[in-house]
C-alpha cells in the first residue's frame, strides 16, 4: 500500500504492521472499525451490495461464542459470515466453517429474529429479506 506525497509528486510505501504490535484488539477495535465503515469495507471484500445484519450474533444455542459480523448479500441471496482474528490461529477456518454450517440452516423467520435483535430500523430490511429465498451457500 502506498501513500501519496502531493508536495513531491511521488508515492511513499506505507510500512505494514500487525494488530498485536499496535495494541489493537479484534472486537473493540478491528470489528468496530469495520462495523462503522461497512460501506467502504463491503466493496473491498467484493460484496458491494451486502447488508450488514449485525455483530456478535450467536449462531446456535450449542455454542458460547458468536459470529463477529454477519451480512446478507442480495445478489446471491446468501449470508456472509465474517470472523476476525488479530493474529494467526490454527482453528480460525474451522470456526468460520462451523458458523457457516450453523447459519446455513436458518430460514427467513430465523433471519427476521436476528434482524429484530440487532437492527434499529429493521422493518424495511425484514421486508427486503422476506422477498428472498435464502441460499444455503454461506
Amino acid at each position: 500500500m502506498y501513500q501519496v506525497d502531493l508536495k513531491n509528486k511521488k508515492l511513499e510505501k506505507i510500512h505494514s504492521t500487525i494488530l498485536k504490535n499496535e495494541n489493537l484488539l479484534e472486537r473493540s477495535h478491528l470489528q468496530q472499525f469495520i462495523f462503522n465503515s461497512w460501506d467502504l469495507f463491503r466493496r473491498d471484500i467484493g460484496f458491494p451490495e451486502a447488508i450488514l445484519l449485525g455483530q456478535e450474533i450467536k449462531p446456535h444455542d450449542s455454542v458460547g461464542d458468536s459470529i463477529d459480523l454477519l451480512a446478507f448479500d442480495e445478489n446471491e441471496s446468501c449470508l456472509i459470515v465474517i470472523e476476525l482474528k488479530r493474529d494467526k490461529n490454527k482453528l480460525q477456518l474451522l470456526q468460520s466453517i462451523s458458523y457457516a454450517a450453523m447459519v446455513a440452516t436458518w430460514d427467513n423467520q430465523r433471519l427476521s429474529e436476528i434482524i429484530d435483535a440487532h437492527q434499529r430500523q429493521s422493518d424495511d430490511l425484514k421486508i427486503s429479506i422476506d422477498n428472498y429465498e435464502i441460499n444455503k451457500n454461506v
